[in-house]
This record gives C-alpha cells, sequence and structure tokens, in this order.
C-alpha cells in the first residue's frame, strides 16, 4: 500500500470496543480482518467483488478472500447500510467503476436466484437408505458393497461405486451428512446439478482408487466425496473469486485450516482413510476445473460434459444393482465366495461374514454352502480356534451343510471359551433338535473372545454377526 492510497480525513465508521474501526480511505479502506478480530487489513476498492448485507451479518467478498462483520458490530444503528452506501460511491468513482458494479449487480443476481440441491439431498438420501437397509436386513448390505482393494480387482469393480454409500456407524453417518449438505450445498448452488454430480462421481471414484492404490482391505463412507466438495470449491474459490457472492464463499484462513485438520486426522486416528480423503479432494478439483466456467451455473454445459455426467449416473446405477444382486444371494454367492477363496490374505471378518451370509441366507446351494464351509476354516485357522463367533460361525454352515455333529463338536469349542455365554448355549440345543431348526437365537452383544496366551496378545475381534462397525479394521 503506498502513502497516497491513504487520506488526510478518511471516512469512519465506528465499531464496538475490541472490533477495531472501518476508514474508507483514497483508494481503499481499512477493516478488521475477521468478525470478532481487531487486527486489520487495508482492501482496494477495485478489489471488491461483492456485497452481501444480511439481516444479522456484513459479507464482504475480494479478490483476496472474504470477510464479515456483524451488523450489531457497528455503533451507529445504521452503521451498516450507510457503509455499504458510502462503499458503493466511491467504487463508482473509480475508473473503471461502472464495469465492477455491473458485475456486482450480475453476482447479486445469480444469489437471488433460486438454486436447486437435488443432487447433494440425493446423495444424502442414498446414505440414509443403506444405513437404513442394514439395520433392516443385517450386515449382508455392508458386505455387498464395502471397499476392498482385492476383490475390486477380481470381479468385483462395484465396490469402488457402493462403499461411498456405507458408512460405519451413526457418528460416522451423521459427519458425512453434514459434510454433504454445507459443501455440496454450495457447490451445487454455485455450479449447478449437472456439474456437480460430475464432481461428486469423479471424487467417489478418485477416493476408491485411492484406497486400490493404498491397498485398503475395507473402506467405507462418503467422505471421500466430501473432500471432493472442498476440492471444488477451493478451485473456485482460487480461480474464480470475482464470480462468486459473498455469503457463498467460506473465509480462506478457516477453509485452509480445516483441510490441513483433514490431512492430519490419519496421524491421529488410524481408521481414517487419509489416502481416501486426497483422491476425492483431487478429483474434486480437477473436475470441476474441466467444467466450472466464467457465468458458474448459468453457463450450459459442453455435450462431452453431458455425455460424462450420463456415463457417471450410468455407472452408479449398474454398481448398486450388481451389490444388490450379491445382496439378494444365489448364484452370486458362489462367485464371491470363489473369489474370496482365491484370496492369500482375505481378512478374517470378511471371510467370516461370507460365510455366516451364505449360511444364513433363504436358499444357499449346495455349492455355495461348500466354499462359505472353506470360508470358514480359513477364518477359525487364522485366529488359532480361539474366537468362540467364529467357531459359531463354522458350526452354522457344518448345521446347514447337514453335519450336524460337526457342528456339535465346534459349538462346545465356543462354549469352552465363553462359558455361561447363552447364545451358544441355544445353538447346541439347536444343534441337537431340542431346539427349532429355523429358530436361530439372538446373537450375543459385543465381542466374545476366548482367552489368550499371555505371550501371544491378538486383535480384539467385534462380533461377526452383527456387521462392521466403527473399529480400526475399517477405512472411514
Amino acid at each position: 500500500m503506498n502513502p497516497s492510497d491513504l487520506a488526510v480525513d478518511p471516512v469512519v465508521f465506528a465499531l464496538r470496543p475490541g472490533r477495531g474501526t472501518i476508514a474508507l480511505h483514497a483508494t481503499g479502506f481499512r477493516h478488521p480482518r475477521a468478525r470478532r478480530v481487531s487486527a486489520e487489513r487495508f482492501t482496494a476498492f477495485a478489489d471488491v467483488t461483492h456485497l452481501a448485507l444480511g439481516r444479522r451479518v456484513l459479507r464482504i467478498g475480494t479478490r483476496q478472500g472474504s470477510f464479515a462483520i456483524d451488523r450489531d458490530a457497528f455503533v451507529a444503528a445504521d452503521g451498516a447500510e450507510g457503509f455499504v452506501r458510502a462503499l458503493f460511491e466511491r467504487i463508482a468513482g473509480e475508473a473503471t467503476g461502472a464495469v465492477q458494479l455491473a458485475r456486482m449487480a450480475e453476482i447479486e443476481d445469480l444469489a437471488r436466484q433460486p438454486a436447486s440441491q437435488r443432487v447433494t439431498r440425493l446423495i444424502v438420501l442414498a446414505c440414509l437408505v443403506a444405513f437404513g437397509l442394514e439395520a433392516w436386513l443385517g450386515p449382508g448390505v455392508q458386505h455387498a458393497g464395502f471397499f476392498s482393494a482385492p476383490l475390486a480387482t477380481r470381479g468385483e469393480p462395484w465396490r469402488l461405486v457402493t462403499a461411498n454409500l456405507l458408512h460405519g456407524g451413526p457418528i460416522h453417518l451423521a459427519l458425512n451428512v453434514l459434510g454433504l449438505l454445507v459443501l455440496g450445498g454450495l457447490v451445487e448452488r454455485t455450479l449447478g446439478s449437472a456439474r456437480t454430480v460430475l464432481i461428486a462421481g469423479l471424487a467417489a471414484l478418485g477416493s476408491t482408487l485411492a484406497g486400490l492404490y493404498a491397498g485398503y482391505d475395507m473402506l467405507v463412507g462418503a467422505s471421500g466425496i466430501v473432500a471432493g466438495f472442498a476440492g471444488a470449491l477451493l478451485w473456485l474459490e482460487f480461480r474464480l473469486p470475482q464470480r462468486l457472492p459473498a455469503q457463498w464463499r467460506v473465509p480462506r484462513r478457516l477453509f485452509l485450516g480445516a483441510l490441513l485438520l483433514d490431512a492430519m486426522l490419519p496421524l491421529l486416528l488410524p481408521e481414517v482413510a487419509g489416502a481416501a480423503h486426497t483422491g476425492g479432494f483431487v478429483a474434486g478439483g480437477f473436475a470441476t476445473a474441466l467444467v466450472a466456467g466464467p457465468s458458474l451455473r448459468r453457463e450450459a454445459l459442453r455435450p462431452p460434459a453431458l455425455v460424462a455426467v450420463a456415463l457417471v449416473l450410468a455407472i452408479a446405477g449398474a454398481s448398486i444393482a450388481s451389490a444388490a444382486r450379491l445382496l439378494l444371494g444365489g448364484a452370486e454367492w458362489e462367485s464371491h465366495a470363489e473369489r474370496l477363496l482365491n484370496l492369500e490374505a482375505a481378512p478374517v471378518l470378511v471371510l467370516n461374514d461370507a460365510a455366516w451370509l451364505i449360511a444364513t441366507g433363504s436358499t444357499p446351494t449346495k455349492k455355495a454352502l461348500e466354499e462359505a464351509q472353506e470360508l470358514a476354516q480359513r477364518a477359525v485357522a487364522a485366529t488359532g480356534r480361539r474366537d468362540p463367533n467364529l467357531l459359531d460361525t463354522l458350526a452354522e454352515v457344518q448345521f446347514q451343510s447337514g453335519d450336524g455333529d460337526a457342528a456339535v463338536e465346534t459349538i462346545d469349542e465356543a462354549i469352552a471359551l465363553a462359558p455361561g455365554e447363552p447364545y451358544f448355549e441355544e445353538q447346541r440345543r439347536r444343534f441337537t433338535g431340542e431346539r427349532e431348526r429355523d429358530d436361530r437365537p439372538a446373537p450375543p452383544v459385543g465381542p466374545l473372545l476366548g482367552p489368550e496366551p499371555e505371550d501371544e496378545p491378538g486383535p480384539e475381534i467385534p462380533n461377526p454377526h452383527r456387521g462392521f462397525e466403527e473399529d480400526p479394521g475399517i477405512a472411514i
């Protein structure tokens, strides 16, 4: 800032104590950096892009960022209105003031026009429906759709998409729904629904493709899409700030601080899938760079972009349909079990869940039951036959296969590891015919691990019959 930018007698708008002041000078104005910070900065009149005077807050957009001032921070009752009038007068007096005011009027018109948020809400609805289906139908929903790098590359590519709609628990779901509504809402309001489809689709694929590169065994959550929306907003903030309504912008320091915190989360929480977040963020920013024009949502999409939008929707529909076919059972389970058996190091919970879901399905085929028994035996062997829940799965498969004696022997092992647990006792009664064949008892709550040698501690394995929960074994 040059000395000539300052006026000898600036026009001052007093703010309440501790809030600083606003002073109009020759070529710009001094103002607080943020709503409740008295530290000041100087902004040239030519850098102002938009003013949004709301009932409680005055938001000012500039080429260098955006900031807000509370209306009640002004000492005078009409201080905010007076400042806005004076600022418009100063801008009008600039050499290019007429062009600048015309652009500000265009931005204001854009901000006032109703903007649909159908896509954002549809993604949220899909996540909520998936969570509700899991509560209703059980762990099969998670198993049919979670992302696994080995499975995605061995015949189950739909997991690249469906994992984005599943969540590890209510807290995980709530955080991602909030992120989708806030960040996704801003993106869709700015760029329109069609572009938001493309950004969300590429962010979802970018997230799981990064998970593929990182080799995640289990990954669920819409956080990759949320990160993609963050990447889109960051691109807009730094590439098209002069076109954005002030109320649609996030202060840059706050935005960059939130991104830094997200980047650090994997260091603090091992279950946070840092690679997936990064992949979604980069893909979202890249998609925005491809489709965002100077007129934002007013600009018509070009034919190649429309084709890409249609392709994203087709891939999403086909992926959900593929997961649904697996969930419904039948021959699909045979192919799925065969893929798991061909994996050299499949996660124990995945092996166990597949075996349990096949055994407890409505009409498991003979081949599927044979594969389920091999899956269950691999899971039991991997834990040294010391987890009663996994032994129970093996016993269930043996029972459904017609080998009641083997089922009783196996469930007796589980009972020895967890004496007094009613569930295993009732399973034994069912296997011996004292209880109806189809009267399966409710599974126990929480983990039920057997004793482990002091020199060979093992990982705590959640109850496998209740599906995936928020635990370090699942990346989110």
